[in-house]
């Protein structure tokens, strides 16, 4: 069977497949708020990468296969953007306007005038609301003595990469739009180019030894997911293909280096595979929602915070509370914001419609 046989409807393991992913986030940075050796970490000690690595590149991978098919399927950027915007603004600014004029304001060491009429305060929230040309880390008199120094949420930082990556995929869209019949054809091309450059550069950097950047292999992820979506009815799937992607990882964890290698070169089908072939009882967690996200963006904080009131707190009673708190402000903020808010994408994209039309309706007037 192809990709292509499984990539039809909604009935499939994505959800809770990046629950499961920024979760293992979660996991792996309660290590770092503790000041613990990444070492600490078993599978870390083996391979060199730790669990949240991997669970960033999954949900790096998703992005790229889903929001790919999300251009694809819609056909239209006013969609493809309002849907992206929605699924990702709404609960952004709530989370920021909650941690930055709320829960900092409780825990820092400054006077609260010192603190709301710092520009460092107010830089942080601009450049994390918009996620334009990168993010702050540090609030003004916050978390300056813990083991992440004056890390306010460090998760944040891929925001404006898988951002960007949603602009490059509909750059590469509009690149074809006076030759659609091209584009299926171009798309797949360019996007094969794109993952070997990544995989040249990701390979350079983590083993010859050149400049590295973490955002090269997140974005090699996504434009590998991409790539497998566009290539779907080539992309062979099954049982037997699972069985023999984890068979390759586990022989080749024996060797940092060989391990790398058929990491990046897995990784995008195994997460795949997983999304796919399992099925079942598990896929009735897509009724639960989805929770993802809110994991995501407000783990960091909350952990920083633990950290702070907790500093003999153990690694064990870190992960559990930190996960307990996470997943209940996760859900909070899916049921009361993020559904609520991609509920109305095509309400938002209709009303665009009709402000182009009647924009370029006046023009015309005017020209005439």
């Amino acid at each position: 069977m192809r990709l292509s046989d499984y990539a039809v409807g909604r009935d499939n393991n994505f959800t809770l497949l990046r629950f499961a992913a920024a979760m293992t986030v979660l996991f792996a940075h309660s290590i770092g708020a503790l000041g613990l050796p990444p070492d600490t970490e078993p599978v870390f000690r083996r391979v060199g990468f730790s669990l949240g690595e991997m669970g960033l590149d999954a949900l790096f991978v998703t992005s790229g296969f889903l929001v790919t098919a999300s251009l694809v399927n819609r056909g239209d950027l006013i969609s493809f953007f309002w849907a992206r915007a929605l699924r990702v603004y709404p609960g952004l600014w709530v989370m920021l306007a909650l941690t930055v004029f709320v829960l900092a304001p409780a825990l820092t060491t400054l006077p609260l005038g010192d603190y709301f009429t710092s520009g460092t305060t107010w830089t942080y929230f601009e450049k994390c609301a918009t996620l334009l040309g990168g993010i702050r880390y540090s609030l003004p008199g916050v978390f300056d003595a813990l083991p992440l120094k004056g890390e306010f949420n460090g998760s944040l930082w891929t925001m404006p990469v898988e951002v960007r990556m949603y602009i490059y995929v509909a750059v590469l869209w509009t690149a074809f739009a006076l030759l659609p019949a091209l584009r299926p054809k171009g798309m797949r091309f360019v996007s094969l180019v794109a993952v070997a450059l990544f995989l040249a550069i990701v390979l350079r950097g983590r083993v010859w030894g050149s400049d590295f950047n973490g955002a090269n292999i997140r974005m090699f992820m996504y434009l590998y997911g991409s790539a497998l979506y566009l290539w779907r009815d080539r992309a062979p799937m099954g049982v037997a293909l699972l069985i023999a992607l984890v068979a390759a990882l586990a022989v080749a964890s024996f060797d940092r280096t060989a391990f790398l290698v058929v990491y990046l070169v897995t990784m995008a089908p195994l997460v795949l595979h997983l999304a796919y072939v399992p099925g079942g009882r598990i896929r009735r967690f897509n009724d639960l929602g989805d929770y993802s996200y809110g994991v995501y963006i407000y783990a960091f904080p909350i952990q920083q915070t633990l950290a702070f009131l907790f500093p003999a707190m153990t690694l064990a009673a870190m992960m559990a509370s930190s996960a307990a708190l996470s997943v209940a402000v996760a859900v909070l903020s899916w049921k009361l914001i993020e559904e609520r808010a991609l509920g109305r994408k095509d309400d938002f994209a209709c009303a665009t419609r009709r402000l182009f039309t009647l924009g370029l309706a006046r023009i015309g007037v005017a020209v005439r």
